[in-house]
């Protein structure tokens, strides 16, 4: 038999390639003959570069970068540089400049964050001559609209007595006009693509403050500042432009970027699972395996909004292969992820509190003895 791994993380425990070296691990035991190949995924949130990294060793390659971080402390970045379609593709992780896991608790403030290094890192990409860009939305500290990285990439912004509005805080907060005419020339000449499984709008009750930004670390007060600075922001973008954000599905994430991405870098929004599987050419192992294995940390109501074990287990039911999900914790009805994966089975073998649990060696140990008891059943079927 041939066994493919294509787990997310398992959040703040193990990484996806790490869960695959466990269920590997587990598979062997069971059938030790077994043809096994793992390939991790990521849904286009935090951690998607190093899936490309590890699972694309040969044509994939990683550059680093030392950029301003959410509160524009230096920090060092790296976007994953792939071979794709012919031509090669620059990702780039929002959330390794403007990522919420770059912020102590106490930091946390969207008033005060900023997507600037953001475009430190798109510029970087351009500058070296990579002309198709995929940017990945998920785990952003940030609710300026985009502005930050417009104004990285050569956009300058002016306040109500139209003075420029400086790279320090949040710039959207200032915002009453703004000029593309020094914005870099070869941004004409890219592709730009946003990665996020968020369809929420660009501002009011669903769109990125009232949703998003209160996880951010705002109140009730500084949310409604932040809403009604995007509304403002979304008429300057479609007076220049032509463009109205609200009415494009996923301007919202990250805090706006993705309506920044579409207005101002005529980007598209797609979803990050469907990015990823494209990207890791995921499809091409599917049809080579008869067993496919996928998970993540936690599988629950937020599953079947564009993760990855939905995304693995439509593309193995498409090939007629046998899915089975795995997962640390499981808290959703499964009659609808059913429909996807053939079965689906909790690696939780007795309780434990769950910092016990999240420990990288007792997650992997549980990773391996779960899928060792899957696959002794899936042989017995089969000899």
């Amino acid at each position: 038999m041939r066994f493919l791994i294509a787990t997310d993380s398992f959040k703040d425990s193990l990484s996806a390639y790490e869960a695959g070296k466990a269920a590997k691990s587990g598979i062997l035991r069971a059938f030790p003959e077994a043809e096994v190949e793992i390939a991790p995924m990521a849904d286009g949130g935090e951690g998607s570069v190093d899936v490309l990294l590890s699972g694309n060793p040969d044509s994939a390659k990683g550059i680093e970068v030392f950029v301003h971080g959410p509160r524009m402390e230096r920090v060092k970045a790296t976007y994953a540089v792939i071979g794709h379609d012919g031509e090669e593709t620059a990702f780039i992780e929002s959330a390794q400049s403007s990522g919420l896991m770059l912020l102590a608790p106490a930091e946390r403030n969207p008033m005060y964050t900023t997507t600037y290094g953001l475009g430190e890192q798109i510029r970087d990409a351009v500058k070296r001559g990579y002309r198709r860009i995929v940017i990945s939305l998920g785990g952003s500290a940030t609710n300026d609209g985009g502005v930050g990285m417009l104004q990285a990439l050569g956009w300058k912004f002016y306040d109500e007595t139209g003075q420029e509005i400086g790279k320090e805080g949040n710039p959207l907060l200032k915002v009453a006009g703004f000029s593309d005419d020094d914005a870099i020339p070869e941004l004409k000449e890219c592709r730009f693509i946003a990665a996020s499984d968020v369809m929420n709008p660009f501002y009011g009750e669903k769109g990125a403050a009232y949703v998003f930004a209160r996880q951010k670390g705002a109140n009730e007060s500084e949310i409604a500042v932040l809403d009604q600075a995007l509304r403002k922001l979304a008429k300057l973008f479609e007076n220049h432009y032509g463009v109205n954000v609200q009415e494009i599905q996923g301007a919202g994430a990250a805090g706006g970027l993705g309506g920044a991405i579409a207005a101002c870098l005529n980007g598209r929004i797609s979803s990050g699972v469907e990015t990823m599987i494209k990207l890791t050419r995921l499809e091409e192992k599917i049809r080579r395996a008869d067993v496919v294995i996928t998970g993540e940390g936690s599988l629950d109501n937020q599953s079947m909004m564009g993760k990855v074990p939905i995304g693995v287990g439509k593309l193995a039911r498409k090939h007629g292969k046998i899915a089975v999900g795995i997962a640390g914790r499981i808290d959703t009805e499964l009659q609808e992820i059913n429909r996807f994966l053939h079965a689906v089975f909790s690696i939780q073998t007795e309780c434990r509190p769950l910092a016990e649990a999240l420990q990288p060696n007792i997650a992997a140990k549980q990773i391996e003895v779960t899928v060792e008891q899957v696959v002794r059943m899936l042989r017995a079927g089969v000899t």
